[in-house]
């Protein structure tokens, strides 16, 4: 894919004249990641920003009891990434690997300073973007310890019908890879547990679940279960 035509597509990018985004698209760099390959590591240093062009991206951290929990999945137009202003050396606080087969545009923590210089409106976009989605994903850690099991798993289908889903009439279909093992650490549960309750609904008629993607018949009632 062009560059420069992708960058246009990419909301942070509206608004800027066509020779603008050829500047621009000079600091940019095409990376590709196979499915659950890691695109960098907690504690990595200057792991650069990133924006999805194709496929999904999880974000993945640690807790202190050893567990991992899935912070948020990024998709197509979105930004991850971390850079830390005023430090020689920033590291990143989360780990992101490939859920499916992706493609990104990656920008350099020294390229992105060059582009803060000549197009600061721009940088200071991005930067609110990438807070953003770390500001998300600690609204996520928190609310691991204050909603009920079948609230977090409801609010993050709900999230995902949002983002990636697709709605053929009466349903919404989620086209992913997602197994019940993601489920549990995006929801902070156990293994047991995701597959008790989406085994419940399945029944139940609130969704369905085949290989490779996840329909939802009832997103009503999905709505009523978050607290």
């Amino acid at each position: 894919m062009d560059k420069d035509a992708f960058l246009r597509k990419v909301r942070l990018f509206s608004g800027l004249k066509d020779e603008e985004i050829k500047e621009i698209s000079k600091y940019f760099h095409f990376k590709e990641f196979h499915k659950n390959e890691y695109v960098f590591f907690e504690g990595d240093e200057e792991p650069g920003i990133y924006i999805v062009i194709d496929g999904i991206i999880k974000l993945t951290k640690e807790t202190a009891e050893g567990k991992t929990v899935i912070l948020r999945l990024v998709t197509p137009g979105e930004v991850f990434g971390w850079l830390v202003l005023g430090e020689s050396k920033p590291t990143s606080t989360y780990t992101a690997q490939a859920l499916i087969d992706s493609k990104v545009l990656y920008i350099s923590n020294a390229d992105f300073l060059r582009l803060m210089t000549e197009y600061p409106a721009l940088a200071v976009r991005i930067t609110c973007e990438a807070s953003k989605m770390v500001l998300e994903a600690y609204d996520r850690l928190k609310s691991l310890a204050a909603e009920k099991v079948e609230g977090r798993i409801a609010s993050l289908l709900l999230e995902l019908s949002k983002k990636i889903g697709e709605d053929q009439g009466d349903k919404i279909v989620i086209k992913a890879p997602i197994t019940r093992q993601d489920l549990a650490e995006m929801t902070g549960t156990t293994v047991e547990t995701a597959i008790r309750i989406m085994s419940k609904w399945k029944k139940e008629g609130l969704i369905n679940t085949e290989r490779g993607k996840i329909e939802i018949l009832d997103p009503e009632y999905l709505e009523t279960l978050i607290s």
